[in-house]
Parts: C-alpha cells; structure tokens; sequence
C-alpha cells in the first residue's frame, strides 16, 4: 500500500522538477523539445534522490528556484498578456473611430 508521506515526496520532487526544468529553458533552447522529455528524467530523479538523502535546505532550495519560476510565468507573463491584449483592443478601436 501506498502511504501519504510517499505520496507528498512524489508531489513535491514534481513540483520541483517542473519548476527546475523551465529554469533551465532559459538557457537551454534546443530545436527538438523531445530533449525536454529526457533532460526530465535526471531531474526528476536527482529532485527525489534530494528530498529524500540531503538535508532539508537542499531541496528547499530547489523548490524556492521552482516556485519563482512557475509563478513568474503564471502571473507576471500573465498579466502582461492581459494587459497587452487590452491595449490593443482600445488602440484599435480608437483608429477605427469607434
């Protein structure tokens, strides 16, 4: 059978891993995103392997870069592109004498 704290370590190590891997999309722009999929795998891993071998701060680390990450995309493009789509909806209306 399958434990909670198992089940939270999964969660946490993906969260991290996803976190982790679109950090490194920021340096890291191959022209097949397939390297995306298997540059995942080492990640995921080593996130596990962290949560479960090294101290606490380690991964903790790793989930503060991970969060940032996601949440900078999430709210800060998101917003952005909210706020860009508003104002091409009022700049086209106001050349088109609306």
């Amino acid at each position: 059978m399958i434990d909670v704290q198992f089940l939270l370590k999964v969660l946490v190590a993906c969260f991290a891993t996803v976190g982790l891997e679109e950090y490194l999309k920021n340096f890291f722009k191959p022209k097949n995103t397939v390297w995306y999929a298997v540059l995942m795998l080492p990640i995921s891993v080593g996130c596990y392997t962290a949560l479960c071998m090294l101290p606490v701060q380690v991964i903790g680390s790793i989930l503060t870069v991970g969060g940032v990450q996601i949440c900078y995309q999430t709210f800060v493009q998101g917003f952005k592109s909210i706020i860009e789509n508003v104002t091409d909806k009022i700049g086209k209306k106001n050349l088109s004498g609306e």
